[in-house]
């Protein structure tokens, strides 16, 4: 099972950092067509074959299929957001965790109704078939034209530049921490306050409502330019919440503190993206893959060590180590303010 999901999540760390030189050379049509057609390809043939190495590589296609999607989705958006806005990203990604809360259930469903495992993938792929039918058919937002022409020097630039390596890490440790307790809430009730299996199940879905709440809420209701304040304070909101709800006895206290962090966790993800499209003009899909490639690297590498902290010390260490993660995200975010303040003085200075 490590094997599968470290296949996927390659796959999706290096879909992400190819996409981003891609897209500038290509356009987001082509790369957002083929990242859903890779992902169809490769859910329709997985588990086709019993091998172990076929499962591999088609699990690669579908994570090379995602970040090509990723990428094109966030660089689109990021071409149609008003300034300094992040409403439209915030209100995309919200379907993000409606599938995420919905998906399984729909799984689950259907193994009840007796119906075949390979058929919810199968399913999958064919819907996945039909968005790219669709998307062949959109008008999609110009490419920018302030992109500088060489990518290697783009890229050099970009990884050398605080700001964006700041970004970066946000959403690193972003995923790090929103992963350990989407995917670690239900055993931690289970063996912290001796829950069912249920609740912990039910507990998941707490934590993604607060995700679907927090983007939803914002994409309504918060229309100011102020995103890198806003994305501290999140941070904060998230790290705050978490480090409580891990310190109280009671599992219904701690049920509405683990949602209040769902809430702070909500829009990192799309404020961060939404900073790069408006900081990075001149380089925006390049920065835009480097930054989701980022959250790849959290998404392959935070899973092992959570696993390793519960196998060793316990469920209760790994959640506090994914406190303290949030609590790292909330520095960084911190940073992020600073230079972006810094930026925004040196360009009333020189204007």
């Amino acid at each position: 099972a490590g094997a599968v999901m470290a296949a996927g999540s390659a796959g999706y760390l290096g879909g992400c950092f190819s996409g981003g030189v891609l897209v500038r050379r290509a356009g987001p049509r082509p790369m957002l067509v083929g990242g859903l057609l890779l992902e169809a390809l490769g859910l329709g043939g997985f588990g086709s074959d019993p091998g172990l190495i076929f499962n591999l590589g088609v699990l690669l296609l579908v994570g090379l299929g995602q970040g090509w999607t990723e990428v094109a989705t966030n660089y689109c958006l990021v071409r149609l957001e008003k300034p300094g806005e992040s409403r439209l990203m915030n209100l995309i990604h919200a379907g993000f965790t409606v599938g995420a809360s919905l998906g399984p259930a729909g799984v689950g469903a259907l193994l009840a109704s007796g119906a075949p495992w390979r058929l919810a993938y199968e399913g999958t792929a064919w819907g996945l078939a039909g968005v790219a039918l669709i998307a062949l058919r959109l008008s999609f937002p110009p490419a920018s034209g302030e992109e500088s022409d060489s990518s290697g020097a783009a890229l050099g630039n970009l990884a050398r530049d605080p700001l964006l390596v700041l970004l970066g890490a946000v959403i690193f440790l972003y995923v790090g921490a929103e992963i350990g307790v989407s995917s670690w809430i239900a055993e931690y009730y289970v063996e912290t306050f001796a829950a069912s299996t249920a609740t912990g199940a039910y507990m998941v879905s707490v934590v993604w409502l607060g995700l679907l709440l927090g983007r939803l809420a914002l994409s309504a209701g918060y229309g100011g330019r102020r995103q890198a304040p806003l994305l501290l304070g999140l941070s904060c909101l998230a790290a705050l919440a978490l480090a409580l709800a891990l310190l109280n006895d009671s599992p219904w206290v701690a049920g509405g503190l683990f949602l209040v962090g769902g809430l702070g966790f909500s829009a990192v993800y799309p404020v961060v993206m939404a900073l790069v499209g408006e900081c990075f003009a001149r380089e925006q899909s390049l920065a835009i893959g480097l930054v989701s490639g980022a959250g790849g690297v959290g998404s392959l590498s935070f899973p092992f060590a959570m696993a390793a902290i519960a196998g060793h010390f316990g469920i209760a260490p790994s959640f506090w180590f994914c406190a303290a993660t949030a609590w790292v995200m909330a520095l960084a975010a911190g940073g992020v303010l600073a230079q972006s303040r810094g930026r925004q003085l040196l360009e009333n200075s020189t204007s």
